[in-house]
């Protein structure tokens, strides 16, 4: 039990949200340096940008 209670833990859900949003824009950040994007890879980039934007919405919700 005192295991759910850690991983319940605000500031733990906000630390592995912040963790994945920058994971995110790591990669973001990535691929929009290169000169070309394949198809994939654009799909990729824009699947990313709504990810960490969605993450970036529940940091504000946890953190209010």
């Amino acid at each position: 039990m005192a295991r759910s209670r850690r991983s319940s833990d605000p500031e733990i859900q906000i630390a592995r949200l912040a963790q994945k949003h920058a994971e995110l824009d790591a990669r973001v950040t990535e691929l929009s340096g290169r000169t070309y994007l394949t198809p994939s890879e654009q799909m990729e980039a824009q699947r990313l940008k709504k990810e960490k934007l969605a993450l970036k919405e529940q940091l504000d919700a946890q953190r209010s």
